[in-house]
């Protein structure tokens, strides 16, 4: 397989690096920012390991004729790279926002699950342990290490992906995770238990396309956590 320079740069896209030390205030981050940053990381690697003699030019062993793209040996190794890195980049939980409920905070994360599946995990935190604790990443065993620390729910998108218009919030005591401008999440906050969820919504609506997949999420999840989160408590 070829691949010119100027599709590899397209997909990996240079954009500066974060902070990386512990803020005081987190600012919330879409899932674009964190692949970005994988592209910078692979960028580098391509410099470092001899592929690219910089951020616009392949090495002469690597050229595909003598073109500004890769060869199939060149591109076996961007594809070997690329794996590592993402190895590498997404072994943590990754913060996209959260919000703060009586002595709880509940924190949005984004990972990547496999290869291509995007992953989404809430998870409730002590306050005082977000306080002291909050950061841009969250290593999966402090999960199972940290009483303070619980998993509420997941969900993924193994096929087509609602990307667009992630958010966690807060209405009439429930929380609900919207994706795609459609809720796939519900939970009850006062309760304490998750209302609504499916871990695989393309698996669940028999995978035939996003039209049908969103369809079934419409019709099986954001249309009843609608009703529930406008209607009146007990």
């Amino acid at each position: 397989m070829k691949i010119k320079i100027f599709q590899l740069l397209t997909i990996l896209t240079l954009i500066g690096c974060g902070n990386k030390t512990q803020p005081q205030n987190l600012e919330k981050r879409n899932i674009e920012y964190y692949f970005e940053e994988v592209g910078k990381m692979e960028i580098q690697e391509l410099i470092k390991r001899g592929i690219l003699k910089d951020s616009l030019t392949v090495a002469e062993k690597y050229k595909n004729n003598g073109k500004n793209e890769l060869n199939d040996d060149g591109f076996g190794k961007y594809a070997e790279l690329k794996a590592d890195v993402y190895m590498k980049f997404f072994k943590d939980y990754l913060y996209q926002e959260h919000v703060e409920y009586g002595n709880s905070v509940y924190v949005l994360y984004f990972t990547v699950a496999g290869f291509d599946d995007t992953e989404w995990d809430v998870i409730k935190w002590t306050k005082d342990e977000w306080t002291k604790n909050k950061s841009y990443r969250l290593n999966r065993k402090e999960i199972k290490n940290n009483k303070s620390v619980t998993k509420i729910f997941w969900n993924y998108d193994e096929g087509p992906k609602n990307l667009e218009n992630i958010r966690l919030f807060v209405k009439n005591d429930y929380l609900v995770l919207e994706r795609g401008n459609l809720y796939h999440s519900l939970y009850d906050l006062k309760k304490e238990e998750v209302v609504l969820n499916e871990e695989s919504p393309w698996h669940t609506s028999d995978g035939e396309g996003k039209e049908e997949m969103n369809k079934w999420i419409k019709e099986n999840l954001h249309d009843k956590i609608e009703i529930i989160i406008n209607g009146k408590r007990e």
